[in-house]
């Protein structure tokens, strides 16, 4: 565990989600001469997946989903 409370990672979270947000709104726009353009949209839904999975993972106590093929087979 990372030593963050649930509560902290779901504030991370929705910053992330705040951000997409007003990235998807408007990637570009200009204040007086200047034009500025927002932080990167792939690398804010990157951050949007790891805080969702990060919330999961806190909220399951630190376990992490372990996923297994089991192929039958008759002998």
């Amino acid at each position: 565990m990372t030593g963050l409370t649930l509560e902290q990672a779901q504030a991370r979270y929705g910053l992330y989600l705040d951000a997409e947000a007003k990235v998807l709104a408007g990637q570009r726009y200009q204040i007086e001469n200047q034009e500025l353009e927002r932080a990167s949209l792939e690398d804010i839904q990157k951050g949007v997946k790891y805080w969702e999975n990060k919330c999961i993972e806190i909220a399951r106590g630190g376990k992490k989903i372990r996923t297994m093929r089991i192929i039958p087979r008759d002998l």
